[in-house]
């Protein structure tokens, strides 16, 4: 058996401590800690030049659990974790790979200015898993540990937390396990200043105002409103039900757009922030729903569904925010949808029951000419991120800046691979342009990515 081989089974050892460890750690203990720094830099790999500015950047996870971040077309890599060797395969030319396989980061999340990424750090010490948030710089690999966790614990399968930076500013909140129950904390940024604790509840879902200054947060079938800063009590917003996840503050900070249950049915409302109990009615919703507001705040991409045990929505439409007309997608079994960031594109995942596979579509802003791009089976950890796509839209984008390509982490599925011949086995970080070459960009292997804002 070869070194990679033999790396990648200790990785599946690693991988089962973890999972043995935190099943039996059950509910989980958090606390605040205030050590500022986490050791030695770790080595910068030598394709980019030192204070090159780093945007239009790919961060994925390798299968060894480190970090990478990657210019779009594969060139310019820079390890941020673990000790560098360089690995020969047949299928990865010189590859940058850890030789520290007691600990597995997961989740790197982009800060808006895309100078910091922040990530979770799971380690095995003497069979006991710690699991800390770390914040680091996005070129050299400089960290700090913003939050330990007492005992292990998950917020959801594989993620020991939600990571989600404010969209200005240096605030960076997350969700995490603790002993009073699955909680929302804020850090301002400071080094060495413990987070704040501002919701506690499940479920659990939010989303920062445009300006960074307040939050929707829906716990429950509970929907308020507030700002965390100035602090104030949170406002409730009446009527909100349980049937949908992730509220939507429009894209200029005045309204609101969440899902209420009325004894006609289920609807799609919207009130204005500065008067929450003038809500008006949008469109009417199957009893599960998620939205999106496009990047103008003219109108809302909406899938909903009618059966509660399916993570399938049964459409994908269009629908004007002053309550016009809707545009259908689709209506053949939609999993997560997401607006390009100019708003000129949305793209969607529509999912094939009978060959087990999914299939990224591409459509104008309009909802016309869709186009299919790629035929995969996500990664474990997309899956998690396809799941939940109304909230981790809002943490982690697969869109470019310039909203010409994609980028997921996963293996071909039949259709692609028989169109592109010889495909290499395992998850792996694929580029899809929406214009130009329908030939996926192999970047090599990996279990999530996601595109940097700049």
């Amino acid at each position: 058996m070869g070194s990679r081989s033999r790396q990648m089974e200790r990785v599946g050892v690693l991988v089962s401590m973890l999972a043995a460890v935190i099943l039996v750690g059950g509910a989980a203990c958090s606390e605040s800690i205030h050590n500022p720094s986490e050791g030695p830099a770790p080595i910068l790999d030598t394709s980019a030049e030192a204070g090159e500015d780093l945007v239009d950047r790919i961060a994925y996870v390798s299968p060894l659990g480190d970090l990478f971040t990657v210019g779009p077309d594969g060139n310019n890599q820079i390890l941020l974790t673990g000790e560098r060797q360089v690995g020969q395969g047949p299928e990865d030319a010189a590859q940058a790979q850890s030789l520290r396989l007691d600990e597995y980061y997961a989740w790197p999340t982009w800060s808006a200015d895309g100078t910091k990424i922040a990530a979770s750090r799971v380690s095995v010490r003497e069979n006991r898993a710690e699991i800390t948030l770390q914040v680091m710089d996005a070129q050299s690999g400089n960290s700090h540990t913003v939050y330990k966790n007492q005992q292990a614990g998950l917020i959801a399968d594989g993620a020991p937390h939600y990571i989600y930076w404010a969209p200005t500013g240096g605030n960076l909140s997350f969700l995490a396990s603790t002993p009073d129950g699955l909680s929302l904390l804020v850090w301002d940024g400071t080094p060495g200043r413990a987070p704040d604790v501002v919701e506690r509840g499940a479920p659990l879902y939010y989303h920062w105002s445009p300006d960074a200054s307040a939050m929707a947060r829906h716990v429950g079938a509970e929907l308020t409103y507030s700002r965390p800063a100035a602090g104030g009590a949170p406002q409730q917003v009446a009527g909100a039900s349980g049937g949908f996840r992730a509220p939507a503050i429009s894209p200029d900070g005045r309204d609101l757009a969440y899902a209420v249950d009325t004894p006609e049915g289920s609807g799609l409302f919207i009130t204005p922030i500065d008067d929450l109990s003038q809500s008006r009615k949008v469109m009417d919703i199957g009893i599960l729903a998620a939205f999106s507001w496009s990047p103008d705040g003219t109108r809302l991409a909406v899938g909903d569904q009618q059966n509660p045990r399916s993570p399938i929505l049964d459409r994908l439409v269009l629908t004007p925010a002053d309550g016009g007309p809707s545009t259908t997608l689709s209506t053949e079994g939609v999993l997560a949808f997401f607006w390009s960031p100019s708003g000129e594109n949305i793209a969607w995942i529509e999912v094939n029951a009978s060959n087990q596979e999914m299939e990224w579509v591409v459509s104008p802003g309009a909802g016309t000419d869709a186009k299919r791009l790629f035929s995969f089976q996500p990664s474990s950890q997309m899956f998690i991120l396809f799941s939940f796509f109304d909230q981790y839209a809002y943490s982690h984008s697969p869109w470019s800046p310039d909203g010409k390509s994609l980028v997921m982490a996963g293996q071909k599925g039949e259709v692609a691979r028989r169109s592109n011949g010889r495909t290499p086995t395992g998850d792996r970080i694929y580029v899809l342009d929406i214009e130009g070459d329908p030939t996926p960009r192999d970047l090599g292997p990996g279990v999530l990515a996601v595109w940097s804002w700049n």
